[in-house]
C-alpha cells in the first residue's frame, strides 16, 4: 500500500483544493480578503512527514492551528493563527482501495471542504479550536451536516456516496 499521493493524484488534490475553496467561499460569503485573514495552508503526508505527528492511521485529515504575529513598521506586532490542514495520503489511499463506494476525487472534495468549514468556524468564534475530546461528536456531526450542504447541489459524481456515509463523522478530525 502506498503511504502518498502520485503525480495523478496530486493533481486531483490540487483541484479539489481550488473547488472547495470556491464553494466554502460561496456558501458563507467569504471574500477573498477574508480568507487572507484566516490563514490557512494545505499539504499532503509528503509536505508535512516529519514536520507533525501523524494522527491515527484511521484519520484522513488534521487541522493544526499555529500562532505567530506579523511586525509592521514602526507598529505594534499582530497575533494571528495558521491553520494547516495535514492530509493523511496513507489513509484517503487505503480508503479509496479498500471502500468500493469511494472514488478518490469527490472524496478529497469532501474531506478539504470538511476541515475549511472547521476553519471558517474557528475563525468567527463559532467553535474553540481545543474543544474537548467529549464535546467533539457533536461539532463534527455539525461540520458534516454543514460540509452535506455545501456538496449536494454539487451535481459531482460520486459525492451523494461521499456524504451519504456515517464514517465521515467518524473518522475525520477524531
Amino acid at each position: 500500500m502506498r503511504d502518498q499521493f502520485n503525480s495523478r493524484e496530486l493533481t486531483l488534490v490540487d483541484h479539489a483544493i481550488s473547488v472547495s475553496e470556491e464553494l466554502v467561499s460561496d456558501h458563507y460569503k467569504i471574500s477573498e480578503s477574508q480568507w487572507l485573514r484566516n490563514r490557512f495552508d494545505i499539504r499532503t503526508r509528503a509536505q508535512h512527514k516529519g514536520t507533525f505527528t501523524t494522527p491515527s492511521d484511521d484519520v484522513f485529515a488534521e487541522v493544526i492551528r499555529l500562532q505567530g504575529s506579523l511586525s509592521p513598521v514602526g507598529r505594534a506586532p499582530q497575533q494571528y493563527d495558521l491553520y494547516l490542514i495535514c492530509l493523511q495520503d496513507h489513509a484517503i489511499l487505503r480508503e479509496v482501495e479498500i471502500n468500493q463506494e469511494v472514488s478518490l476525487y469527490p472524496f478529497l472534495l469532501y474531506i478539504v471542504v470538511h476541515e475549511l468549514v472547521h476553519i471558517v468556524r474557528f475563525g468567527t468564534f463559532l467553535q474553540n479550536f481545543g474543544l474537548k475530546k467529549a464535546h467533539r461528536s457533536k461539532e463534527e456531526a455539525l461540520v458534516h451536516q454543514h460540509t452535506r450542504d455545501i456538496l449536494q447541489p454539487t451535481q459531482i459524481h460520486g459525492i451523494e456516496k461521499i456524504i451519504s456515509q456515517r464514517w465521515a463523522i467518524r473518522h475525520i478530525d477524531e
